[in-house]
């Protein structure tokens, strides 16, 4: 009985601080679970994308003869291998999110115990279900960002804020691309209001919770960049501490960008809850389903 009053609801009509709360409350409960999936899934992202300090000509390194300039040699290609990095990153922060929603949803607060083995069945189901959705936003995140027509990013913009349902709604709901994108609209502009103040401050309070990595991360990473490049005594432990040091501030990104997500899911329930009373409806197919 004390596990079901400690459960936290996804199917609920909340405020936006409640939605926040809900986010937070949910990451601290399962803090352990939720930093091990993190680690397992964003890192080697993280590592991949580390590799930008890695993207200059041989020719600027102190040591031309050094045993990094393979690496160098790829630098004009980095820009698309960035971009694809990016979006792979983006789908595992998908498959963390709805992987751990999935597992809590049956198994509450034990969750917490589980290894990566036992979570490796629902990053799989994820990661099949998602891939095209990291797609398709990330797609439309870039068009927004290379837009030289103010009007037609201002319009990807708006409706960048329906579509953070989206993921909620293809991987919870289950339901196809159209008719997931379709209601994502329907519900999105519903509340666009509260989403994107839910978004927004989620996206505040997680960028002040990871700024305790990634701050000191971005400035060393700069610091060692500077050193590799710049100094005639520098070496490859150097480069390294550059990579390093890199990697964990795409690590802390994707932390940043796991939370937005969460909070996300949060609002969809709130908005189903309001609009379709879908905590009936989810009550209905549990029962059919004993």
């Amino acid at each position: 009985m004390k596990q079901q009053q400690n459960r936290i609801p996804l199917y609920e009509d909340r405020s936006v601080s409640q939605c926040i709360e809900a986010t937070f409350d949910f990451m601290r409960a399962n803090r352990r679970v939720w930093l091990r999936s993190a680690f397992t899934l964003f890192m080697p992202v993280s590592a991949l994308l580390g590799l930008s300090v890695l993207t200059l000509s041989s020719d600027d390194l102190p040591y031309g003869s050094s045993i990094f300039d393979w690496l160098f040699e790829w630098g004009p290609t980095y820009d698309l291998f960035f971009r694809v990095m990016v979006i792979v990153g983006v789908w595992m922060t998908f498959v963390h999110v709805y992987s751990l929603l999935e597992a809590y949803d049956k198994h509450g607060d034990v969750l917490n115990e589980f290894t990566q083995r036992q979570m490796l069945p629902y990053y799989l189901l994820k990661a099949k279900q998602s891939w095209w959705l990291a797609i398709l936003l990330a797609g439309i995140a870039y068009f927004v960002l290379d837009s030289d027509s103010i009007f037609l990013a201002a319009l990807a913009l708006i409706l960048l804020v329906p579509l953070a349902l989206l993921p909620s709604i293809a991987i919870i709901e289950r339901l196809g691309d159209i008719p997931a994108l379709v209601k994502s609209l329907r519900l999105g502009f519903h509340a666009w209001f509260q989403l994107f103040f839910t978004f927004m401050l989620t996206l505040l309070f997680g960028f002040l919770m990871v700024s305790v990595v990634t701050l000191p991360s971005l400035m060393l990473s700069g610091w060692f960049s500077t050193l590799a490049y710049g100094l005639e005594k520098s070496n490859g432990i150097t480069l390294l501490f550059a990579f390093g040091s890199t990697a964990l501030v795409y690590f802390g990104m994707y932390l940043l960008v796991s939370m937005v997500l969460m909070s996300c899911a949060y609002e969809y329930g709130t908005v189903s809850e309001r609009i379709d009373d879908a905590s009936l409806e989810s009550e209905i197919e549990h029962f059919e389903d004993l």
